[in-house]
């Protein structure tokens, strides 16, 4: 069953992903084909917040555009996130705690629903996506140096199969497809187009 609303996707989520505080229920997914056994050995936590904001048109997502002068993924679209460092009591709280740098969400505002399938990058992390629900008139508020932009995707978009196209390229020395999901020109690819993927699969075609 597709999309149909905000309600009854937030309901399949608190249903589906894992919850808050709870140990990671759904299976990784993502590029560890394309890691060697020492390079899965020293994966490191991240994460990032897949914020949902109930807009009086329709409820959406929050994007932002790395800068090109970012060491890991220049220049591309991503969600508000970043590493798990030392000061996060756990992968929620440094979702909240990077969104809250790079665009200003207020953490206290942010109504958490769950923990969505872990991705596996080919720069060796592990990303938890945390969904959370923001505000209805909350505007960002982006720190040039984190973002180069921030954008809203309708989530009906997102969570529609006709928009999820693939690409090709070869990493690593092997070839491997990709999802895109270009909207009002963004170029919604790689890491997070494949985050959005898994959501979708979990949410509404049963995931794991």
């Amino acid at each position: 069953m597709p999309y149909t609303n905000l309600d009854d996707f937030l309901t399949r989520a608190a249903a589906r992903l894992t919850p808050p505080m709870d140990e990671m229920t759904l299976q990784d997914t993502g590029d560890l084909d394309f890691l060697t056994p020492e390079e899965v050995a020293i994966i490191r936590p991240a994460a990032v917040l897949i914020g949902i904001i109930p807009r009086k048109s329709g409820a959406t997502a929050l994007l932002t555009v790395r800068p090109t002068t970012m060491a890991s993924h220049p220049g591309q679209v991503a969600f508000p996130g970043g590493k798990v460092d030392p000061i996060d009591v756990d992968e929620v709280a440094a979702a909240l705690r990077e969104a809250e740098e790079e665009v200003g969400v207020v953490p206290e505002d942010v109504e958490v629903i769950g923990k969505a399938a872990p991705y596996v990058t080919g720069t060796r992390f592990r990303i938890t996506p945390v969904l959370g629900v923001l505000p209805a008139d909350f505007v960002p508020v982006p720190d040039p140096t984190e973002v180069a932009d921030v954008f809203e995707t309708p989530l009906e978009f997102l969570m529609n199969t006709a928009n999820h196209t693939m690409g090709h390229a070869t990493y690593k020395g092997k070839k491997r497809e990709y999802y895109e999901m270009p909207h009002n020109g963004y170029r919604i690819w790689g890491v997070t187009a494949g985050i959005i993927r898994r959501l979708y699969q979990t949410l509404y075609e049963g995931g794991d």
